[in-house]
């Protein structure tokens, strides 16, 4: 294709189309609209119905056809200084340029070279690459052009320059120019706050800079913005790089490291301790035996939720085969570089010839190849790697892959079903699965009612569970807020949550049991389309399921977490004014004394006390008993209402001679343990029978 040397692209920001240093009026922004489009697919035909859809998409006019035909006449001439690069035939228009001469086809071009220096670790060149793309941004992308195309173009674009950004602080930070990156970053944080990478990348420049006070107080400025505009805590890694840059972590500070690029990362290490999933592990070892046995290859296929225990149970079964394997995670900075999963797993020659590096591989001896989180791969290593399960029907290769069932990706989805490997999926853990986690990690025994409100609490998640038996074997008392180490794997496992859906998490964390999108819209005050949004991303997700008509969390042990997200006094007025609304509006006595009791020490409004004498009837036996409790020792009653509520609350804990004290009053005298008060506060499981389920 000839060059056009006096035309030049810009959908980066500028006048869209220059002649020399002079620009080309192109008209109309449905024109210009046109024009993008045809630019973005530089050197092809785009038909008539293409230039439709994008700028007009569902629904265009009756006339579309023909101003079309009007907008690429008028396209022509105002071009005729450059020549005639607009091209018109039977398929469609096309601009006739090489993509070089268009701003956002030398943007991805060199994102792709700067890709191909990552994958080799030529890091400095990669840098190189990375400036050269971003140069490319001189304003907005696409600006002030409508239509889908260009919205969908414009979003795609901001997102990988957004990316490059990060990856050239990265790249920068690790070659040792914190110094110099302290202002670019600072800015970036304000320009894009909830970016918590761009935080972590700033206090890491201060802190490299020696300026551990600066960065000390970015943390303290990244936290107090991140919780007021999302509502939420930062993120485990973020809360962690403050304490190390406390201790003057030595491996925080800059260490020169050589280029080279390592293919595989090192495999995990057997755990100590593993139980259960006796019957996943023999399916995964009969491949492996016949991989090893017999040189036959496979596929298997590994599904379970974050937590479930995917990863230990590859390191358990493999921990035979380590010198077999090669070992890869994908993660969110590998989904947005192509093939790097891949590269990463076989080395950058795999990208030239995925069959010849296979081959090659096993030639060798068979070889296990096991990739980690393949919902977060990138769309051509998963089309590679569906090339790679071809391979195992005749090479001695055993292919294995993990992912979570959500978030949901539709290549995702199709790889699965396309699969003729074995899926072997995880499971929660069963009552013997927990007893036999307790047994390995806890020296005492916890007794079966703690057994019950752990499997339940966290509904037979084993990581959640590694957590809880680990706090219960320190001693911690297990309050209303979970601790943090727990809190930070709820929140790493729910990492991919959108933060309008935490926010709405966090609100119905407050509701009690069980609750409707009308409470949440009584709560919240937002609109009712924006709440259900957010309610089915967290039923997809299954943090939320139903419950008849109401909602409710799967894992009470996450909504616990959700709620510690709200401040505890502002916690406590809001159950307040919540238990108020209900009251007022004639919901269930067990609905407002659950939320009533959420609040704890702090029952300070006026009308509970009544509420409470004219409804204890009509309350479970254990609800009531723990309130009229709570509320008893309140120093804001009066003389008569002490006197009524602990006369109320004595004819309950002096039942009739015979019949001993329910569980619900026995823990109000003060005899439950103190690792109890969760299920007090959250999760109130059916166990033992006494107790109110939620």
């Amino acid at each position: 294709m000839d060059e056009v040397p006096s035309l030049t692209v810009r959908l980066l920001g500028g006048p869209p189309a220059r002649h020399g240093d002079a620009e080309i009026a192109l008209g109309p922004a449905q024109r210009q609209a046109v024009f993008a489009a045809l630019a973005l697919h530089a050197g092809r035909f785009v038909s008539r119905k293409e230039i439709i859809d994008a700028v007009w998409g569902e629904q265009p006019p009756d006339s579309a056809t023909g101003i079309v035909y009007t907008y690429v006449s008028a396209l022509r001439r105002a071009l005729e200084p450059v020549g005639e690069p607009l091209v018109a035939s039977r398929a469609g228009y096309r601009l006739d340029l090489p993509k070089h001469q268009v701003d956002v086809h030398v943007f991805e071009a060199e994102l792709e070279r700067a890709r191909a220096h990552r994958l080799a670790g030529e890091h400095r060149r990669e840098l190189e690459s990375l400036r050269s793309a971003l140069a490319q941004w001189r304003g907005s992308a696409l600006n002030g052009i409508p239509g889908p195309f260009a919205e969908t173009q414009r979003a795609r674009l901001n997102e990988l320059r957004m990316s490059a950004l990060e990856r050239r602080a990265e790249v920068a930070l690790h070659l040792g120019g914190y110094r110099e990156l302290v202002g670019e970053l600072a800015v970036l944080v304000e320009r894009h706050p909830l970016r918590e990478g761009l935080h972590r990348m700033l206090i890491t420049a201060l802190f490299r800079s020696g300026r551990q006070a600066e960065a000390l107080a970015a943390f303290d400025s990244a936290r107090e913005t991140i919780i007021e505009q999302s509502g939420l805590e930062p993120g485990p890694e973020l809360l962690a790089l403050r304490q190390r840059v406390l201790d003057d972590d030595p491996t925080l500070h800059h260490q020169d490291q050589p280029e080279h690029h390592r293919p595989t990362q090192a495999q995990p290490e057997r755990p100590p301790a593993f139980v259960g999933r006796e019957y996943e592990l023999g399916r995964v070892r009969h491949h492996l035996s016949a991989l090893l046995d017999d040189g036959r290859g496979g596929t298997v296929w590994l599904d379970g939720e974050a937590g479930s225990g995917k990863t230990a149970l590859l390191a358990e079964v493999l921990a035979t085969a380590r010198s077999h394997t090669r070992w890869v995670e994908a993660d969110e900075l590998t989904s947005a570089v192509p093939l790097s999963l891949i590269a990463d797993c076989l080395g950058g020659e795999a990208l030239e010839d995925l069959g010849k590096t296979v081959t090659e591989l096993c030639e060798a001896g068979p070889k296990v190849l096991v990739f980690e989180d393949l919902h977060w791969a990138d769309e051509e290593s998963l089309l590679a790697w569906q090339r790679l399960h071809r391979f195992t029907t005749h090479l001695p290769l055993l292919l294995i892959g993990s992912a979570r069932p959500l978030p949901r990706r539709r290549t995702l989805d199709v790889l699965r079903s396309r699969v003729d490997g074995e899926i072997v999926s995880l499971p929660p853990f069963d009552g013997p699965a927990v007893a036999a986690l307790a047994e390995e990690t806890l020296a005492r025994d916890p007794g079966e009612e703690f057994l019950g409100f752990a499997a339940e609490y966290t509904a037979g998640n084993p990581a959640y569970l590694s957590e809880l038996f680990a706090e219960f074997a320190e001693g911690r008392e297990l309050g209303t807020a979970p601790h943090g180490r727990a809190a930070a794997v709820v929140e790493d496992h729910l990492a991919t949550l959108s933060v309008a859906c935490k926010r709405t998490l966090t609100s119905a964390a407050l509701l009690g049991s069980s609750f409707t999108v009308a409470d949440l819209v009584g709560v919240t005050g937002r609109e009712l389309r924006a709440l259900i949004e957010a309610v089915e991303e967290a039923l997809a997700a299954r943090v939320l399921e139903t419950e008849g008509e109401r909602l409710r969390f799967r894992v009470p042990l996450e909504r616990s977490v959700f709620a510690a997200n709200t401040p505890p006094a502002i916690r406590a007025v809001l159950h307040q004014e919540i238990a108020a609304t209900m009251a007022g509006s004639g919901a269930p006595a067990d609905r407002v004394a659950e939320q009533l009791l959420q609040v704890g020490d702090e029952l300070t409004a006026r009308w509970i006390p009544q509420w409470l004498l004219d409804n204890v009837g009509a309350l479970p036996t254990g609800l009531a008993v723990e309130l009229l409790h709570l509320l008893s020792h309140q120093r804001n009653l009066t003389e008569e209402q002490h006197q009524s509520l602990t006369g109320e609350l004595a004819a309950l804990l002096l039942p009739e001679a015979g019949t001993s004290a329910p569980w619900s009053a026995t823990r109000a005298l003060g005899a439950a343990q103190p690792w109890c008060a969760p299920l007090h506060a959250f999760a109130r499981p059916a166990v033992p029978p006494q107790r109110d389920a939620i």
